[in-house]
């Protein structure tokens, strides 16, 4: 498919708003909201947006284990009323450890070049705590019925505690315990497996969005697979 990248500014965003964008493959940045079909690197790799329908999520073995990983941690969910000092602190040592693009701040993430930092979005602000001190941090958007996370990041110091899904797991617990019916982690890419961390929550009740159908699929390998313009051709035809 041709690649194609749109987005727009609204001056406000009502939850029902949200939930009808993040349908049709949309997704936050900064203040606005946009949708793409490829992520350009040394060449264009097609992206492909997920979400899982809540209902259809069970507590598997390797969330369990996640969770007794962090037991003896503890947490907060609360609405954003702006950023922490220790919450840029530590998403600066996260930042300076990994090996792939990410928001350069907090700020970046969340207002761009916004100076105002008003925020249309109904956002909550997830931190897990070790004793005293912040180790993991998250911020995910609420609509009325559909959620999407925006941004992860956790101390590298505790790699082996997997806090990347475990942010995933408080978030979609939230989620469940307060009515919502889908989330949205993002999307995956072609033929990079950096982002697949987002599936582990089930492939098999993953669905991603065709815009050219414009419907949502159940979660098929092949998406993962890079496909060169000849093959999409073959795949049409």
């Amino acid at each position: 498919m041709e690649p194609y990248y749109y987005s727009i500014r609204p001056e406000a965003l009502e939850g029902t708003e949200l939930d009808r964008f993040l349908a049709m493959g949309w997704y936050r940045m900064h203040q606005g909201i946009f949708t793409s079909s490829h992520l350009e690197l040394d060449q264009p790799y097609r992206v492909h947006w997920l979400r899982y329908a809540l209902k259809e999520l069970d507590d598997r073995g390797s969330h369990k284990r996640i969770r007794n990983r962090n037991k003896s941690f503890h947490y907060t969910i609360e609405d954003f009323n702006g950023i922490r000092e220790d919450q840029r602190e530590l998403h600066r040592r996260y930042r300076a450890s990994i090996d792939f693009d990410g928001a350069i701040t907090i700020e970046d993430c969340l207002f761009g070049s916004q100076e105002t930092r008003q925020n249309i979005y109904n956002t909550k602000v997830i931190s897990v705590f070790d004793g005293d001190r912040l180790i993991a941090g998250g911020y995910f958007d609420v609509g009325a019925t559909a959620a999407a996370s925006i941004l992860h990041f956790f101390d590298p110091r505790h790699y082996r505690y997997s806090l990347g899904k475990y942010l995933i797991l408080l978030t979609v617990d939230y989620l469940i315990g307060h009515g919502y019916e889908y989330y949205y982690p993002g999307y995956v890419v072609e033929g990079l497996d950096k982002m697949n961390y987002k599936l582990f929550l089930g492939r098999e009740i993953a669905q991603y969005f065709d815009p050219e159908s414009i419907v949502w699929n159940k979660f098929h390998e092949r998406i993962l697979i890079k496909q060169h313009p000849q093959q999409e051709d073959d795949d049409k035809s």
